[in-house]
């Protein structure tokens, strides 16, 4: 598990701050705040896992938007951009990105220091990004190839530095992406935005049926009327489609279920489909769901967060879903904007906060504007 991530000259983050992690973790605050900044944390180090470092820059908008904006006009906070994280076994890795002086360098790969037990290495890129990390053995001009080294597991010692992270998935969905039919490939994976929810169904329909039965077990909970999950070809070859099975008879495939039956639908199954160890961002989930299936859903979190160890980060305006967290004061974490960007602190850190947590639910707190004053 991830304890906290720190960082500094990331997007709206300015000075170094650190994000304490519980196995769910409430992020809260005006916009504007740095939440979504946030929540991109983990796509952005897997990108660096699985690609290029330009490609897993330009993936952020480029540089202009990856680096804090007062720090590319005017450096106040430090020369890097620094992303770090600590593990519940107590390791710490902080990767660092800066802006090399000579512009146009050639690639080149240099060794900072060594020592017995690991090795400070810059790598260089041709856009002039420097990509400091941890490593165990050498490596020229590309990180890419060893983080994967490192997430293969082939250095057991630096696995839990990366795989957390590397491994992570963002989940912002889209009613869009939702209501399209899923392409027919071998290995079908949900998107952020809820792509795929056919082809995903489908596959665990053929090798995966405990978690069929898991999610029209939960569905079945929450949602009275719902029976079934199941996949049918779409109009378009090569593409699947979902539909719900009423108690009725009656079924409706994704086009015509409603905007929050079909939302539940595609949060549980996301949050089924984490794997043991994983963290997994949530962007808002109570778009178009009833208070009441939010609440279940957090449940369903919480479970899950005990059988498979795995961590879950939401960003959210939702009073009810806070609400959920009145007795684990430790998880809600206010997101604030300052001369120097983002400023981080968990609500029981702040002493007027947790006064006011004594005798008003965080819900209450957060609607009525109390968490906008100047701490």
């Amino acid at each position: 598990m991830i304890r906290s991530i720190t960082l500094q000259n990331f997007k709206s983050f300015g000075t170094l701050q650190r994000v304490p992690l519980e196995p769910i973790t409430v992020l809260v605050g005006p916009n504007n705040s740095g939440k979504s900044s946030f929540m991109t944390v983990g796509r952005f180090v897997s990108n660096l896992v699985v690609g290029q470092g330009q490609d897993a820059v330009m993936q952020e908008g480029d540089s202009h938007f990856l680096f804090h904006r007062p720090y590319i006009h005017a450096p106040k906070h430090g020369e890097n951009l620094a992303l770090g994280w600590e593990t519940d076994l107590g390791s710490t890795y902080i990767l660092e990105l800066s802006r090399s002086s000579r512009v146009g360098a050639i690639p080149s790969f240099e060794e900072i220091s060594a020592s017995e037990a690991d090795l400070n290495i810059r790598f260089r890129y041709p856009n002039d990004f420097i990509v400091r990390g941890v490593q165990t053995q050498n490596s020229t001009g590309d990180l890419a190839p060893a983080l994967r080294f490192v997430v293969a597991g082939e250095d057991r010692r630096m696995l839990g530095f990366w795989q957390p992270l590397a491994h992570s998935r963002m989940v912002k969905l889209s009613l869009r992406s939702l209501r399209a039919d899923s392409e027919v490939v071998p290995e079908p994976k949900l998107t952020p935005e809820g792509a795929g929810l056919a082809a995903v169904l489908g596959l665990w329909r053929g090798s995966r049926p405990e978690k069929v039965e898991e999610l029209e077990s939960f569905l079945q909970k929450c949602l009275p009327e719902v029976r079934n999950a199941l996949v049918r070809p779409a109009p378009t070859p090569g593409h699947q489609r979902l539909w719900l099975r009423q108690r009725d008879g009656e079924e409706f495939d994704a086009e015509h279920l409603s905007d929050g039956v079909l939302c539940f639908t595609a949060l549980t199954m996301h949050a089924i489909e984490a794997g043991p160890g994983q963290i997994i961002f949530i962007e808002e989930p109570e778009h178009s769901i009833h208070p009441r299936r939010l609440r279940e859903l957090v449940d369903l979190l919480k479970e899950l967060t005990l059988a498979k160890k795995c961590q879950f980060v939401i960003a959210t305006h939702s009073p009810v879903l806070l609400n959920a967290f009145r007795d684990e004061p430790e998880a809600i974490v206010l997101f604030r904007r300052s001369e120097t960007g983002t400023r981080v602190n968990r609500l029981q850190d702040i002493p007027l906060l947790r006064e006011a947590l004594t005798s008003a639910p965080p819900g209450e707190l957060l609607e009525s504007g109390f968490f906008n004053q100047d701490f």
